[in-house]
């Protein structure tokens, strides 16, 4: 079992991730975490991943590895991943990591008026009135 705490990030890294017991995969790359032992923790700058953040650590409790992850976020990405009030973690038995949804919404569609041109030859000169 794995919690993963996420940290937002603006990178626009891809990521892709699974567990399967003690070794997570992120993008295809193995990383075995059962070198920790209960009640042990690792820097994350110590697993050599650019996921993994650098100040935060990667630690055994209660059987539970705990670890934080950047989550690729956009500077328009939903303020909730961006900037959420509380941190996001992950519950995390076996398979793969279901990310939040972090694209950013689309832009609305704007309807413009449809301006319709006057006719010349009603208008005469343009609308212009002699002095």
């Amino acid at each position: 079992m794995m919690k993963i705490k996420l940290w937002p990030d603006l990178v626009d890294w891809p990521m892709e991730v699974s567990v399967v017991g003690d070794v997570i995969t992120i993008n295809g790359e193995d990383i075995d975490l059962s070198v920790i032992p209960e009640g042990f923790r690792l820097p994350g700058s110590a697993v050599g991943n650019k996921f993994f953040v650098e100040d935060e650590y990667v630690e055994r409790l209660n059987g539970v590895l705990y670890l934080t992850l950047r989550l690729p976020v956009d500077w328009n990405s939903p303020e909730k991943y961006r900037n959420p009030p509380e941190p996001i973690i992950l519950d995390v038995s076996a398979g793969q990591v279901n990310f939040p949804d972090t694209t950013p919404p689309a832009p609305p569609v704007v309807e413009l008026p449809v301006i319709e041109e006057s006719n010349q030859e009603e208008a005469g000169n343009g609308g212009l009135e002699q002095a």
